[in-house]
């Protein structure tokens, strides 16, 4: 607040009227840019590839629309509720620590894990830290950690006595151990599950594990109960063609027509 202070009082009406201008120009650009990365990364590492993979690119724009919307109106809550802009830099780090950081865990060095446990390590982490409250938001807890106190602050200015809970327990940590826990159990417990054919693949929505695009998809649980090796000789034999796409991209097709050498017939013959 000093560079709009000193601005308003300290400077001529017009040096006023156009700093301020700056600085809200300045503000209102980190602002909207903020909001529509927000929403981008909302509208396609989310929603398109994890619930509509079809979607096009109309209803992507659509999905960015809305949430700019959600986005706008969470972050003028949280600007309005929040006392200090500290808070809000000590809350991201914390949610970065519980949340981000066993995912990056997890991706670098944990292997088998899926998009079913990431999305339940999130759910996990969050829960587990809102759970424990936060006083710069004015969220009160509703888990109570071993240890917690009720502390009494008076504000200096008004006088005002306000009773908060304080968790003395490390439940930050706890969180954060907990996501990462969840993590790779849930990946494995969801990949057994669908490879061993205890649920069907038509039921792995998120393509995480089976692919339901495939043309080649095999029966899970008739392979896990077959305890038979598949050997070559029961392979069905594959004939080698010549693919119309592959003649059409030669420029010179005559080479293709007239040498016999080269054609498949004659391959076959010689054989």
């Amino acid at each position: 607040m000093i560079l709009p202070i000193v601005l308003q009082h300290l400077c001529p009406p017009y040096i006023s009227f156009f700093g301020l201008g700056a600085v809200s120009a300045a503000v209102m650009s980190s602002a909207d840019s903020s909001i529509l990365s927000a929403s981008s990364m909302f509208a396609r590492n989310i929603y398109k590839l994890a619930f509509r993979q079809s979607a096009s690119d109309g209803e992507i724009v659509w999905v960015m629309r809305i949430t700019i919307f959600v986005f706008g109106a969470l972050a003028t809550a949280m600007a309005l509720l929040t006392g200090s802009v500290y808070g809000l830099w000590y809350l991201s780090s914390d949610l970065v620590y519980v949340i981000i950081f066993p995912q990056l865990l997890s991706v670098l060095f944990v292997k088998g894990t899926n998009t079913y446990g990431s999305m339940a390590a999130y759910i996990f982490g969050l829960l587990l830290r809102i759970g424990g409250g936060e006083p710069y938001l004015k969220l009160p807890p509703f888990i109570y950690y071993p240890g917690w106190v009720t502390v009494e602050k008076v504000h200096h200015l008004t006088g005002d006595v306000e009773f908060f809970v304080q968790q003395r327990f490390p439940f930050k940590s706890v969180s954060m151990v907990a996501s990462f826990l969840a993590n790779v159990v849930f990946s494995y417990l969801t990949k057994y599950l669908f490879e061993s054919g205890m649920l069907s693949h038509k039921y792995d929505f998120l393509d995480a594990v089976v692919s339901k695009h495939s043309k080649e998809i095999m029966d899970k649980a008739t392979l896990v109960s077959n305890h038979d090796n598949i050997i070559l000789s029961e392979m069905a034999p594959v004939r080698q063609t010549l693919g119309a796409a592959l003649a059409g991209t030669f420029t010179n097709t005559e080479v293709l027509s007239d040498d016999d050498v080269s054609s498949p017939e004659s391959f076959h013959s010689e054989n």
